[in-house]
């Protein structure tokens, strides 16, 4: 199979060769700004990424041989604008509660399962909402993306070293508000 920097370094000369770059990880993009802007921002946002991979294809450079971590920092600074043009980042947070489970089922055992997930899901959602956002942001691109530390460092633009502290601050800030929280939760 062609690498990225093989594809990309081919489309300098054959633009059409770009196309299999949005093939192979449209979807992955997609769904990281869905997550963070709502599926009504996500197509737009996503045309925009791959918009500005293309014009700046020339300067791509990729230790990984993928271009899945320029993308991801292209998503993440378009999506950081999408914010401040709108002034919906609050919404953003709001966003995550489509993904929270249905507590309308009508058998009792299921109703009270759900409104515990949904309690947690609170719990969850407001414990990430206390994390400082960029360290937020390496914990969500290593949790939900799957990223590697080297690939969020990519996309983030700092040493590695800095994403292994902001991933290790989330996670005890998280854990810290997480574990009163879910302690309430009657079960």
């Amino acid at each position: 199979m062609t690498s990225d920097v093989e594809i990309i370094e081919r489309s300098r000369r054959h633009p059409e060769s770009f196309a299999a770059i949005f093939d192979r990880h449209h979807r992955a993009i997609h769904a990281y700004v869905a997550r963070r802007a709502g599926s009504q921002a996500a197509d737009d946002v996503l045309a925009e990424v791959f918009t500005a991979a293309f014009s700046q294809r020339a300067e791509f450079v990729s230790e990984a041989g993928s271009a899945l971590p320029w993308l991801y920092g292209i998503a993440r600074n378009l999506t950081h604008r999408h914010f401040r043009s709108t002034a919906s980042a609050q919404r953003a947070f709001g966003m995550w509660a489509a993904l929270q489970p249905d507590a309308s089922n009508t058998h009792d055992d299921e109703v009270i399962a759900g409104v515990d997930s949904e309690r947690r899901w609170v719990a969850v959602r407001d414990g990430l909402a206390a994390v400082a956002s960029d360290d937020r942001e390496a914990l969500l691109l290593y949790a939900w993306e799957e990223l590697s530390y080297t690939e969020i460092a990519e996309v983030v633009g700092v040493p590695v070293g800095t994403v292994r502290s902001r991933i290790h601050r989330a996670r005890a800030a998280l854990r810290a508000g997480l574990i009163p929280a879910l302690e309430e939760t009657p079960r």
